[in-house]
């Protein structure tokens, strides 16, 4: 089943409030296994079976369950946001080079091996499905990843890096926009675990200050020597030798604070005919 969305249909289903599939999605009779050139006939029949004429006004499109193998470049539509190509035989993500708009992505399902190069310029994808493939490394899956600020929904369970040690944390430690990964909301102290596992010198600087002013503790940074009370030395008389200790003296600044009565003044300089000046009231503190 091959779906094509448009902008202008969107807009007809919010102002009539009618169910989301109701006139926008189509059920066209696509063969099994067919090639890059077929799939780009077939969309093109959609859309004119549709009466679209231009290709970026396109902003769903679907082409799940038809054992595609290789996909076509889709830079033509610019428009698009949501794409549909789940329950296929691909094996690779390379035709998704000139569309910076998606913001949803479903791919699950698929034979993807290697995401490296091919999803780190879609700045704008928000959820992202990739469970039940084949990716074997997690370093390269979330290095392509990690620059994506506004995911908050990424699966990545039936693949081989899930089954790595410390493989969650992993992922929310370096993805740290995601609120959902593989269907379980993050945590708190999820994410404080992978900080204290994968940057514990960031936890122990950040451990150390409280109330703006760093704490020294034994467990983090051992504090300096400290010889003891801080004491000041004079000259009593003309006897070099002879000292006076005196305890330390505390650098206070002296704050003001002024009183002024607008109400009483304002009316006295308006209505006066003497018109005495405005009395203002000071008071120092050291």
């Amino acid at each position: 089943m091959d779906v094509i969305k448009t902008v202008a249909s969107v807009r007809r289903a919010s102002q009539s409030c009618m169910p989301r599939k109701s006139e926008n999605f189509i059920k066209p009779v696509i063969p099994r296994k067919i090639n890059s050139t077929k799939v780009t006939e077939n969309i093109t029949e959609q859309l004119k079976r549709q009466g679209i004429r231009c290709c970026t006004d396109v902003c769903e499109l679907y082409l799940a369950n038809n054992n595609f193998v290789d996909i076509p470049t889709l830079g033509e539509y610019k428009a698009l946001h949501v794409l549909w190509l789940n329950n296929n035989k691909i094996y690779k993500v390379d035709f998704l080079k000139t569309n910076f708009q998606i913001t949803e992505l479903y791919l699950q399902q698929n034979m993807i091996v290697n995401i490296g190069g091919a999803l780190k310029h879609l700045s704008c994808l928000q959820i992202l499905m990739l469970h039940a493939n084949q990716l074997t490394c997690s370093h390269t899956t979330v290095k392509e990843l990690k620059n994506m600020l506004s995911l908050h929904t990424l699966n990545l369970f039936g693949n081989p890096i899930a089954q790595e040690e410390c493989y969650r944390l992993f992922v929310i430690h370096n993805i740290s926009s995601l609120k959902l990964l593989d269907r379980q909301a993050v945590s708190y102290n999820e994410v404080s675990a992978a900080r204290r596992l994968f940057a514990p010198q960031l936890v122990r600087i950040n451990d150390s200050i409280k109330f703006g002013r760093r704490e020294f503790n034994k467990e983090h940074f051992p504090p300096k020597r400290f010889t003891g009370k801080t004491v000041r030395y004079i000259r009593v008389g003309d006897n070099p030798h002879s000292r006076a200790s005196l305890s330390p003296r505390r650098n206070t600044t002296p704050m003001s604070y002024s009183l002024f009565d607008w109400e009483t003044s304002g009316r006295e300089f308006l209505y006066s005919k003497t018109r005495s000046p405005p009395r203002k009231l000071t008071v120092s503190i050291k």
